[in-house]
This record gives structure tokens, sequence and C-alpha cells, in this order.
């Protein structure tokens, strides 16, 4: 049996060891104001949707204001109604974690139409890779490298859904006394 562990790099490496090289994400405050000024029909528009001042939300997303300040439950609201999650990828990017869309269950569904998206994902995933590494012409654009985060995100999505699917279709362990015959935390062999 093998081991994996792993440690991040805040915690892992002493005065000594060197820190891997691992790229900054998107600065989430810069994310916060592109967010908001760019929401169809400007930042007017976003701030109605969130129910708050205008002028209020135009100082919060200022990255060189120092008097106002987006809090969480702001900058949760403000992806919430603009549906832009640029602020989330950009802090998960600054701590060194990428998101992705979380897994329904399917369990009604259809094996091979679930197949079939999760090949149909990937393909998307490798078409945006093969654009950006084929027309990278002095380097691979912002809207490039986004293009394929999005797919990426959209393969990962697919293959947890494929594998929710296969998880209810599993059979019934079968029982020997009442017991399950895998021990503690061990599934038995198919």
């Amino acid at each position: 049996m093998r081991t994996n562990i792993s440690i991040d790099a805040a915690h892992g490496y002493g005065a000594d060891e060197p820190v891997p090289d691992m790229p900054r994400g998107h600065d989430a405050a810069i994310a916060a104001h592109d967010t908001a000024h760019g929401y169809a029909g400007g930042i007017d528009a976003l701030a109605k949707r969130m129910q708050v001042n205008a002028n209020t939300l135009t100082h919060k997303v200022n990255p060189k204001n120092t008097t106002h300040f987006l809090t969480l439950r702001d900058a949760i609201e403000m992806q919430w109604q603009s549906r832009d999650y640029r602020i989330l990828h950009a802090i998960a990017g600054e701590l060194g974690f990428a998101c992705i869309p979380a897994t329904p269950v399917h369990s009604e569904g259809d094996p091979i139409d679930t197949l079939v998206r999760m090949q149909m994902a990937f393909a998307d995933y490798a078409q945006a890779l093969g654009e950006a590494l084929t027309r990278r012409a002095g380097g691979v654009s912002a809207n490039q490298m986004r293009k394929a985060e999005f797919h990426a995100a959209e393969a990962v999505a697919g293959i947890g859904h494929a594998l929710a699917l296969l998880r209810s279709l599993m059979r019934e362990e079968p029982r020997m006394g009442g017991a399950p015959l895998a021990g503690r935390g061990e599934r038995a062999a198919p």
C-alpha cells in the first residue's frame, strides 16, 4: 500500500528548506474591482441587485481605498448576483488552491449519457489547451488561461458526475452473519 502526504508551503518548509515555485493567483482585490465594473450595466446595476449604495460599493471595490472595505458577505453577494466567480478563484489561487463546481448526485442519470458528457467536457478542455498552446506567440493570454481553467473545472465536474452515478449503481456488500465481509473502513473486493 502506498501513502501520499501533502504539506502546504506555509507549514511544511523550515527556514533552510526551499519553498516550491508556485505562482500566486490573480489578486482578490483586483478581481473584486473587475467583477463590479465588468457587470452588465455597470457597478450601478450590480449595486441595485445587491441592494446596496452604488457609491459605497464603488469605494469598497477600489483597491486603493483605505476607508471602505469589502466584507466576505459583500463578496459572496456580489458573486451570487453577478454570477461572476473570479473573486472566489482569485482567493483560491492566492492560497494555492483551485475551485471547481460542486458535483450534484445524478443517481437517476443514464450511464451512457453521463459518460458521453464527461468525454465532451474533456474534449472541450483539450481544445482550450490546444488553442492556447498553438497560439502562444508572446505568451499565453489571460483569456486563454481563463478558458482553459473553465474547461478544466467542467471536465473535473464531469468526472465527479460519472463517479456519483457509478456510486449510485454499486451493489450491496455481501453480509455474513449480519456484518459486512469487508473490514472497518474497507470495501469488499468485487
